[in-house]
């Protein structure tokens, strides 16, 4: 590899801008050199609104010799042959969250990587911000006591998915726990282990049942305990990505989750007294932090928490939501 980490991207929607040429401005080694898409015209009027060098289709990033990371900003659907084609062209991969639509093409892109030589990665930003850390240090202390219950409320405003989104798309690999359940699975598993699915819920479209507008599960945790997960495109107006852990000696409540740059929030109260408050540092975003951690763990081969390995889990867990939900998994 370089003295950088030059990325090409796989996808011209706007999460690419967000989650990865925005943040790479504010990283050291790391650069942004090339965009594809399906429609070459796309990609070209892409590099030229953010200043990228190149661009075309999907094989000229891969075929790019002096690319060493493909960033997969494609529906979810997309990613385990995209992936794989990038691995297998020598490059590593991080792709956008989820890391791909089910535990089983999620497993094949985590073999590949195994393959190849190569490192996946998907795209949990959030855990490499300051403020997730804190949040899964506090969970860890014991302040808490035995744990009694978990909530999670990740709703989107209803107002956002709108008609024609992908995110409703169930050729795409559309709904709500593809979409922000992920992320909740992803953090009971790192604040407590591997859950169980005990039974789930669904609100469908009416424009396609194969994509549940809302879904309330029920999770055991290895200790017993029960965390319920609402994932949600049905939200109020403020919607939420909230965290409620009740526990024998007291409770917490965290805010803005997903997205700690949002002014996420940390409160942990007992018997109505404040026994600890913080919230995420001003300035700091979990998509530079990611970009930062790829940096390293690339450089030296260390372990990632992003890793495609683990990724597998989270979808496996996926998978057993939308079967207790009765709908077949993406």
């Amino acid at each position: 590899m370089a003295s950088e980490l030059r990325v090409g991207i796989l996808g011209a929607g706007g999460i690419a801008e967000r989650a990865m040429v925005e943040p790479s401005h504010y990283v050291d080694g790391i650069r942004v050199d090339a965009i594809g898409a399906r429609d070459p015209e796309r990609a070209r009027v892409f590099a030229e609104r953010v200043n990228l060098p190149k661009h075309g289709d999907y094989e000229t990033i891969l075929s790019d010799p002096e690319i060493d990371l493909v960033y997969l900003a494609l529906p979810p659907i997309t990613h385990a042959e995209w992936a794989i084609r990038a691995l297998q062209a020598g490059k590593h991969v991080l792709c956008e969250k989820p890391l791909s639509v089910n535990g089983t093409t999620a497993s094949a892109i985590a073999d590949a990587a195994t393959e190849t030589g190569r490192r996946a990665f998907v795209g949990f930003h959030y855990r490499l911000h300051g403020f997730t850390q804190r949040l899964l240090e506090v969970i860890a202390s014991g302040v808490l006591g035995d744990i009694e219950r978990v909530d999670v409320d990740f709703s989107i405003p209803h107002f956002v998915v709108k008609p024609g989104n992908i995110r409703l798309d169930g050729d795409l690999g559309g709904g709500a726990v593809m979409d922000v359940g992920c992320y909740a699975v992803d953090l009971i598993r790192a604040a407590w282990g591997e859950p169980a699915v005990e039974s789930a819920t669904a609100v469908l479209s009416g424009d396609d049942p194969r994509i549940d507008l809302q879904t309330d599960a029920v999770l055991r945790l290895p200790s017993g305990a029960r965390a319920r997960v609402r994932s949600s495109f049905l939200g109020d107006d403020q919607g939420a990505m909230s965290l409620r852990v009740s526990g024998s000696a007291a409770e917490l409540l965290a805010t803005s989750v997903i997205v700690p740059q949002w002014g996420a929030t940390l409160r942990v109260t007992a018997g109505g007294k404040l026994l600890l408050e913080d919230k995420a540092a001003e300035g700091e975003n979990s998509y530079a932090r990611q970009l930062e951690h790829l940096v390293a763990v690339l450089a030296d081969g260390s372990p990632s928490l992003l890793d495609a390995r683990r990724g597998v889990g989270t979808m496996r867990v996926v998978d057993d939501v939308y079967r207790a939900a009765g709908l077949q998994p993406r």
